[in-house]
């Protein structure tokens, strides 16, 4: 049963690394192809406007903001990893603000309350 169990464990460790390493490779490669799209983009507005050639394809009121890369909505990793760079920072501070001679008194008074509380019953 050992060989078994190793053999299966095995399998699957390397197949779980392979599938998370594949989709990691896939979710770059996502977003580098939608970056390079809105560069490309932007260098084609600034090169050649739409209407340098044929004014019927030209914008009626041409804007700045067309050019502009539009702000995205942050996903949801980066909220998680933003939550969690200020809850580390949050606890990073009280950290250094803790004087440890508090610590210790409150850990004495709350030895002594549960000490009373055992001794009454």
């Amino acid at each position: 049963m050992g060989f078994m169990t190793g053999l299966f464990s095995g399998f699957t460790l390397t197949a779980s690394v392979l599938y998370i390493s594949v989709q990691v490779h896939r979710s770059t490669r996502i977003q580098q192809r939608d970056a390079i799209r809105e560069q490309v983009e932007i260098l084609n507005e600034l090169a050649a406007p739409l209407g340098a050639y044929y004014r019927s394809f030209a914008p009626e009121t041409p804007s700045k903001d067309s050019i502009a890369p539009k702000p995205k909505k942050p996903s949801a990793e980066e909220l998680l990893k933003h939550q969690w760079n200020k809850e580390m920072e949050t606890l990073a501070t009280k950290a250094l603000n803790l004087r440890w001679n508090d610590v210790s008194h409150s850990a004495a008074e709350g030895f002594k309350t549960i000490t009373r509380l055992l001794k009454r019953e």
